[in-house]
């Protein structure tokens, strides 16, 4: 009998195996912010080496000797960048490209033992995090004040830089003659911060650079100063302000919490003002807090319906509670907290819909009030007094 089946399957298959793709390299911030900061460390140290030890160039010229600032500038570099590099920052990548730039530009120029190290180990970073470079985009993003701060930072070395080897290269056009580049870093800084040094330019030429030294140094400098100092400042005085009012907070007995910043609740803490009692004012509306603030009302940023929020403004010290949010189901969150947590404290909830005060009670709330019915009540009565005669 004739077989009419099809040939059987293989079991191996014919066609030659697709190519593997290659596997995206795993980046490791740690390690990779930590060799930056090392290497940066490192040609610091050949830059501070070579400025005291005079290591001779392989061969003259009008730059021979002029590698410790390029070097201790490039090391202060990689080290400021460090960490936004473990933040896998692309801005910070970018700028540590410079890096190898200035070592190897006078390692061509000024070559010996140290500025051909320090050229060698900028290279190696840029070497070690290029094949890394996706990781880089895909992470933290450039762009907002790390980027801003990244880039008065950059300038900053950069007219250090321009500074220091300008001086140096004219350093028989000042009186005193500017001999070494602790000279040239003391006149640069003092010189950029407005200080004044008592190098004192005798040439045309000498005068045209500590000009524009004046101009883009204390430019950079003030703004550094803004950018890096005042936001410093900013957090301290927050972190200030937070303690103290922590410790007014801690100090609350006998007060009544009000939930929300709207008009109702405004209203109510205006009430109990003038009547002596003592509130604070709880919401997560960050404006209004502020604006509440200034006008001389306690408050204190944060969720009503958070344990942890209820307990810092004293709800175990209070003597009563007022649910006064915008929303219904926030008011009815807060109550089912605040009862949870103390089960003998007054809670005043308003409600912003009718059907909504059944639920308030059942929630826990002593009194569920809706405004506009009590309005509708109040306007009523008025309407359906006799006129006066």
């Amino acid at each position: 009998m004739q077989d009419h089946r099809g040939p059987v399957p293989s079991s191996v298959d014919p066609r030659p195996p697709l190519r593997a793709r290659r596997q995206p390299l795993v980046y490791r911030p740690s390690v990779i912010g930590a060799l930056t900061a090392s290497t940066g460390a490192a040609i610091f140290l050949f830059g501070f080496l070579s400025g005291r030890l005079s290591e001779p160039s392989f061969f003259h010229d009008s730059l021979s000797g002029f590698d410790p600032p390029f070097d201790a500038v490039a090391g202060l570099l990689l080290m400021g960048l460090a960490v936004r590099i473990r933040d896998r920052s692309a801005i910070a990548w970018l700028f540590s490209l410079l890096a190898p730039a200035l070592t190897i530009s006078i390692a061509l120029l000024s070559p010996n033992v140290f500025s051909i190290a320090s050229a060698g180990a900028a290279s190696l970073v840029v070497a070690v995090i290029y094949p890394y470079r996706a990781g880089f985009y895909r992470g933290a993003g450039s762009a907002g004040p790390e980027a801003t701060q990244l880039t008065i930072v950059v300038a900053a070395l950069l007219t250090l830089l321009f500074g220091m080897v300008g001086s140096r290269l004219l350093a028989d056009d000042f009186a005193p003659v500017i001999g070494n580049w602790l000279d040239s870093l003391y006149f640069t800084v003092t010189t950029i911060s407005t200080n004044g040094s008592n190098y004192v330019p005798t040439t045309d030429g000498a005068r045209m650079f500590t000009v524009l030294l004046v101009l883009f140094g204390v430019g950079t400098f003030l703004t550094a100063v803004v950018v890096l100092f005042v936001p410093f400042l900013e957090r301290r005085l927050k972190a200030v302000s937070e303690r103290l009012e922590r410790t007014q907070l801690e100090d609350l007995r006998d007060h009544v919490i009000i939930c929300g910043t709207g008009e109702e609740a405004r209203a109510c803490a205006e009430t109990l003002r003038v009547g002596g009692v003592r509130s604070v004012l709880l919401s997560t509306d960050s404006k209004a807090v502020e604006v509440l603030r200034a006008e001389g009302y306690r408050t204190h940023l944060g969720d009503p319906s958070s344990e942890e929020v209820l307990a810092l403004v004293g709800i175990d010290r209070a003597r009563s509670l007022i649910a006064a949010q915008e929303s219904d189901a926030e008011n009815l969150l807060t109550v089912i907290t605040a009862r949870g947590l103390r089960s003998r404290l007054r809670i005043v909830a308003l409600a912003k819909q009718e059907h909504a005060l059944a639920k308030l009670q059942r929630a826990g709330a002593n009194d569920a009030i809706s405004l506009v019915g009590v309005a509708a009540r109040l306007v009523s009565a008025s309407a359906l007094k006799p006129p006066d005669p």
